[in-house]
């Protein structure tokens, strides 16, 4: 009888380790499939926040006249499509921008409503652009255009040698409203902030030159 219970006893123990055996074995087969995924998933974010800093470069730097700053967010190749117009490389772009932005008064851009994809190396994105500029009208020293631009960014990125930027940009242009102001009513009821460029004290904040 003591034989036969002591059998019993030892079947029981038996079968018990093999289960915890292979509950542990499974354990770590989860933990091992689990981490590549986690790590997937952290790239993937960090992905994510590194092409949201540069689209929210591009607003900050184009307002400072930073062309530095905006020649960062690109690869010197990126293709840029603007409306209808063409540009050959990332540089000819921020130098028609820098151009037709220092003859403003004033300009501010936001950038908001953002969605990015990524695959491995690759990303696109698409984010919406907002601008309000006050340009001299043509031909007449007296009047102003202020333009109201609703335009959403089409973008593709690539992260070479650990670092993501711009390969292309397709800019189409969902809204546009200008309103003509006398110059006497732009001096009198407008306040525009001078652009400072790199005096502007954003930069100390950040601690850039």
């Amino acid at each position: 009888m003591q034989r036969t219970l002591s059998r019993k006893l030892l079947g029981v123990v038996l079968a018990s380790a093999a289960c915890f055996a292979a509950c542990g074995m499974s354990t770590v087969v989860h933990a091992q499939s689990v981490q590549p995924t986690q790590a997937a998933q952290l790239d993937e974010l960090l992905s994510k926040q590194a092409i949201t800093e540069l689209l929210y470069k591009y607003p900050r730097a184009l307002d400072r006249l930073d062309r530095d700053m905006l020649l960062s967010i690109a690869h010197p190749e990126a293709r840029m499509q603007f409306g209808k117009r063409t540009f050959p490389s990332w540089s000819a772009y921020v130098d028609w921008l820098i151009k037709a932005h220092t003859e403003m008064l004033g300009n501010n851009h936001r950038i908001s409503n953002i969605l990015i994809e990524v695959k491995g190396d690759k990303a696109v994105s698409e984010s919406t652009g907002t601008a309000t500029l006050l340009v001299k009208r043509e031909g007449q020293d007296d009047q102003y255009e202020e333009r109201w631009m609703h335009s959403r960014y089409l973008d593709t990125w690539s992260r070479r040698n650990g670092k993501w930027a711009l390969d292309s940009r397709q800019t189409v242009s969902d809204y546009r409203r200008i309103s003509y102001v006398s110059a006497d009513d732009v001096k009198k009821r407008y306040e525009v902030a001078p652009r400072l460029g790199k005096a502007d004290p954003s930069y100390a904040l950040f601690g850039e030159k």
